[in-house]
C-alpha cells in the first residue's frame, strides 16, 4: 500500500491522543506477536481479557492502532527494496503535490515521504527487476527534470525491525526481526501464497476465516502458516501504530561510514538494537549505506539520540 507521510517540522507534536501505562503496555504486547490473543496479553500485564479487549477496541476505533500485520522477509520471495532521494529547486507547494501525486501512480511505488534537510522526498520501489526501477526514475526525470536539482539512488541489503521500547520507556529486551539474510527465493504454494497475501493485510483475521476465504480447511490453513515459518518467509506479526496521534515524530537518519572497522560497525548496530526510539535500520549500498528510523517527541529528543 502506497502512502504519503507528511512530516511535522514544530519542535514539540502536540499529543492527540493520551496513552496510560496500560495503553502502552497492551501496544507493546501486540508489537511483540500482533496475533497475540486478549488472554495472553492479560496474563501479561494482568488484566482481565475482557479489559484487554475493550482497551484494544478503543485503540483502534480511536486510529492509535491502524492496521495488524506479518512480517515478511521480501528477499525470501526474491524482491528488493530500492529507495530515490530527490532534492528539488523552484518547487511550489502546488508542484511538490502534483509530483507525489504523478510519482503514487507508478508501478512498484509502495512508499513515498516528504523529508526535510538536504533530500525533500524519499521514494521506496519493490520489484524483483531493477529494468522496472530504471524506467520509472526515467519517467520522473523526463516529466519533472527542471525541478529536480539532485537525486540518489541506494538498494537495500538487509533490514532490522526492532520493537517499539519507546512505548515503555525502556531499553529493548527482545531480539529484532532480521529481513535479508538469506537472498535465495524460495517457492510457495498457491495456498501459501493466499494465505500470506491475507496475513500482510490483516495479520489477525481468524484461522477460520482465513479458510472461508482461500476455500480450504482449517488444517490446510495451519499448515500454511507453519510451512511460511519453516521457510522463514513468515517472520512473525505486528501492529502498525499512528505515531503522530501519540505525540511522536517519525525521522530518519542517513550514515555514511568511510570504511568503518567491524568493531565500530557492531557497537553501532548494538546501540540501535538497544535503544528503545530506534524502530529500525537498513544497510543498503549507495551514498549512505546505514539508515536508521527514530520515534521521538521532539526535535531535540531526536538530537540527543544522535
Amino acid at each position: 500500500m502506497t502512502k504519503v507521510f507528511d512530516n511535522k517540522t514544530s519542535e514539540e507534536l502536540r499529543e492527540s491522543i493520551k496513552l496510560d501505562q496500560i495503553d502502552r503496555k497492551i501496544l507493546y504486547e501486540l508489537d511483540l506477536n500482533g496475533r497475540a490473543t486478549f488472554s495472553e496479553i492479560g496474563k501479561k500485564i494482568k488484566l482481565s481479557k475482557q479489559a484487554v479487549k475493550e482497551r484494544v477496541n478503543h485503540l483502534e476505533k480511536a486510529g492509535v492502532i491502524k492496521q495488524y500485520f506479518a512480517l515478511i522477509d521480501i528477499h525470501r520471495l526474491g524482491y528488493t527494496f530500492y529507495r530515490l532521494d530527490l532534492g528539488f529547486q523552484n518547487v511550489t507547494e502546488i508542484k511538490e503535490r502534483e509530483i507525489i501525486n504523478y510519482i503514487l501512480k507508478l508501478p512498484k511505488v509502495i512508499w513515498v515521504a516528504e523529508i526535510h534537510g538536504k533530500w525533500d522526498l524519499a521514494i521506496v520501489f519493490l520489484t524483483k527487476d531493477i529494468v522496472e526501477i530504471d524506467n520509472n526514475i526515467k519517467k520522473i526525470s523526463w516529466e519533472f527534470n527542471k525541478y529536480i536539482q539532485e537525486q540518489s539512488f541506494c538498494v537495500a541489503t538487509t533490514h532490522s525491525r526492532y520493537h517499539y521500547g519507546f512505548l515503555l520507556n525502556k531499553e529493548k529486551e527482545e531480539k529484532e526481526v532480521f529481513m535479508g539474510r538469506e537472498l535465495k527465493e524460495v517457492k510457495l504454494s498457491p495456498v501459501e501464497n493466499e494465505v500470506l497475501s491475507i496475513l500482510a493485510k490483516d495479520g489477525r483475521m481468524p484461522i477460520t476465516e482465513m479458510a472461508r476465504k482461500v476455500g480450504k480447511s482449517i488444517s490446510s490453513i495451519k499448515n500454511a502458516i507453519k510451512n511460511l515459518k519453516n521457510k522463514k518467509v513468515l517472520l512473525g506479526f505486528s501492529v502498525l501504530i499512528d505515531l503522530h496521534l501519540i505525540g511522536y515524530l517519525h525521522h530518519k537518519l542517513f550514515i555514511n561510514f568511510q570504511n568503518p572497522s567491524k568493531e565500530k560497525e557492531r557497537k553501532l548496530e548494538t546501540y540501535f538494537r538497544m535503544h528503545p526510539n530506534i524502530i529500525f535500520m537498513t544497510k543498503s549500498l549507495g551514498r549512505s549505506n546505514i539508515e536508521c528510523e527514530i520515534a521521538a517527541k521532539s526535535i531535540s529528543e531526536f538530537k540527543k539520540i544522535l
